[in-house]
């Protein structure tokens, strides 16, 4: 009887111990692949941030020239569509660029407003799209990488639109569409 007792709990511990060596493998892998898939996860978040960071670098470069009002408009950013908006400035558009697609180095339309001693001061550029039915508006626009880029529609002038703040810092983020350091 105890010979068959210990081979039974032999027995067992072999099968015990196989099984706890079976669940530990399961768990290792398990957990290798939660790290893996974490690890993913971040690294596109992380990849999508550079990435940003060099597209918002690319568009600073571009309109860099039009720090000088009279440049824009020799560009053809060269008509005041708004006149001053509170928070915003002045929206000088170039109707040449005003079309459908989205070119990070390409906005529509260039933002100035009094601040300082500078009468207008380069602050901000706006994309729009257009929107041939306001009742029933196409999708939001592809914009900047990641989700962080807000466009909105503007039922006065029918466009999709989104600012950056690429000239004067704003506190609530570079695609607020207002800036309350402006009055």
């Amino acid at each position: 009887m105890k010979k068959s007792l210990s081979n039974q709990v032999l027995a067992t511990t072999k099968v015990s111990g196989r099984k706890l060596a079976e669940c530990l493998v399961l768990g290792m892998a398990i957990f290798s692949a939660s790290i893996l898939f974490s690890g993913c996860k971040e690294d596109s978040k992380d990849d999508q941030e550079p990435v940003l960071d060099q597209e918002l670098s690319k568009l600073h470069i571009a309109v860099a020239p039009f720090a000088d009002l009279e440049k824009a408009k020799k560009a053809g950013y060269d008509t005041d569509v708004t006149g001053y908006r509170t928070q915003m400035g002045h929206h000088y558009l170039n109707a040449g660029l005003l079309d459908d697609k989205f070119e990070i180095d390409k906005p529509e339309l260039m933002l100035y407003a009094p601040y300082g001693n500078e009468p207008m001061k380069f602050v901000a550029v706006e994309y729009a799209q257009p929107i041939k039915d306001i009742k029933n508006p196409p999708a939001v626009p592809e914009g900047f990488t990641g989700k962080d880029d807000k466009w909105e529609i503007n039922t006065e002038f029918n466009l999709w639109t989104l600012h950056v703040w690429t000239e004067l810092d704003n506190e609530n983020g570079v695609f607020a569409p207002h800036n309350p350091k402006l009055k």
